[in-house]
């Protein structure tokens, strides 16, 4: 009788060690209470293996997503910086020569050194009034940001204005140089397009706002 009993006594201790064993494989013995529940339920507990695991905040979806709006926002950028140098670069050709005459004008081309002749190479390369690399610059944007939402209409939309106004501003510049357009005219032209430049770099500023 007493055998037995013994043997039974020995069967319980052992079935309770596998248990603890099994237990303790599973992390139920852990510190973080999130790793018993864990063994028990699976990611249920754990907040950042459940997005992980769903592809939600804790995947890199979002890190792509921001990442193409940042890369969406460097290409808008580059074309607004690109236009700024444009007008930069004629404003410095131009400066504040006025020629007296019509005559004296056509005369300045013979100097190839002089503003005149400058300016008439400006307008042939790069061509600012023919430049419409912002087209361009939006269908990049585009990809990188994998659609094409309302704030890069908008800027595709400003962007049109300033390459006009700066074509409007290269004609008065020219007009300028051979005395028929005052600097006012002159001034004003190039301050549509600084406002107009400024306006298509707030767009970009929305993009990752």
């Amino acid at each position: 009788m007493g055998q037995r009993q013994g043997l039974t006594l020995l069967s319980v201790l052992a079935g309770v060690m596998v248990l603890l064993a099994a237990v303790a494989a599973l992390g139920g013995f852990d510190d973080d209470p999130r790793s018993v529940a864990g063994a028990s339920a699976g990611l249920g507990a754990d907040p950042d293996a459940r997005r992980s695991a769903d592809g939600g905040s804790g995947g890199s979806g979002g890190a792509d997503h921001l990442s193409g709006k940042a890369k969406a926002s460097e290409i808008l950028l580059a074309s607004v910086q690109h236009y700024t140098d444009l007008l930069a670069t004629g404003q410095t050709i131009i400066g504040t020569t006025h020629y007296a005459s019509e005559a004296a004008y056509s005369q300045a081309f013979t100097d190839s050194t002089s503003p005149a002749a400058a300016f008439a190479k400006f307008r042939l390369s790069p061509n600012p009034e023919a430049d419409a690399t912002y087209t361009e610059a939006v269908n990049e944007a585009t990809a990188a940001y994998d659609g094409k939402p309302g704030t890069l209409n908008q800027w595709t939309r400003d962007m049109a204005k300033a390459k006009w106004d700066l074509s409007d501003w290269v004609a008065t510049a020219s007009r300028y140089q051979q005395g028929t357009a005052a600097q006012d005219d002159l001034d004003a032209a190039a301050a549509l397009v600084t406002q107009d430049l400024a306006t298509a770099k707030a767009d970009v500023a929305k993009l990752t706002g």
